[in-house]
């Protein structure tokens, strides 16, 4: 899903304009990013987690030259699903699961493709 299928989106189910939709949209985004670069962590609850990483300095060989480069210290953001978003993801699995589980059990007769070719 991009930003503006996302806007369309927020816009619909909140029943404002577009043009609102994505400024709701930038202020919760703003916030998060704003919130990580000042405290490292923001969580909403149900959903997930945002925090920065820290990776210290090191000496790195570029692959082609295999020359030795000075990296700095650097901050990443990662994201961590909560346990309400892992189970929205994975509901259609278990369906999956079982059926497949289910058809492996099923004896289909030998014959079954020779008859239905007739």
């Amino acid at each position: 899903m991009t930003r503006v299928q996302l806007v369309s989106k927020l816009s619909l189910r909140m029943d404002v304009s577009k043009k609102e939709a994505d400024l709701y949209l930038t202020a919760f985004l703003d916030s998060i990013m704003e919130t990580l670069h000042k405290d490292g962590r923001v969580v909403v609850q149900g959903f997930g987690s945002f925090k920065v990483n820290e990776y210290k300095a090191r000496v790195a060989k570029k692959p082609m030259s295999e020359e030795l480069i000075q990296l700095p210290t650097r901050r990443k953001p990662s994201f961590h699903a909560g346990k309400e978003l892992r189970e929205r993801v994975n509901e259609g699995m278990d369906l999956a699961n079982e059926a497949v589980a289910v058809m492996s059990r099923v004896r289909v007769p030998e014959n079954v493709f020779s008859i239905s070719a007739r």
